[in-house]
């Protein structure tokens, strides 16, 4: 729904609910992914991790700075679920390659 003026109280509360619930579910399949790539991840060296077969995509290739990006951008859904997220433009500039 977007402002149009004359926003009554009822319709205001729907779409703070929607968009909390929008909010707290983004913020679940977030982690979920961080949680994916650390099990995927965790103990690895980054060579042994570029050399994954998830990462190995014909015509793509994974590069160190393209993992480095993945990883802070992974990280930020962590750090938000977690309750100590970035400041914004931080979290912005790790997330801007994958919008």
């Amino acid at each position: 729904m977007a402002y149009s003026g004359d926003m009554q109280f009822d319709d205001w509360q729907k779409e703070t609910q929607s968009k909390a619930r929008s909010l707290l579910d983004a913020i679940k399949e977030g982690k979920r992914l961080y949680d994916k790539f650390y099990k995927l991840t965790y103990g690895k060296t980054d060579e042994q991790i570029l050399q994954l077969p998830q990462f190995l995509v014909a015509g793509d290739v994974l590069t160190q700075a393209k993992l480095n990006e993945l990883r802070y951008a992974v990280g930020v859904f962590n750090d938000i679920s977690n309750g100590t997220a970035l400041a914004p433009a931080t979290r912005d500039d790790y997330l801007t390659p994958f919008l």
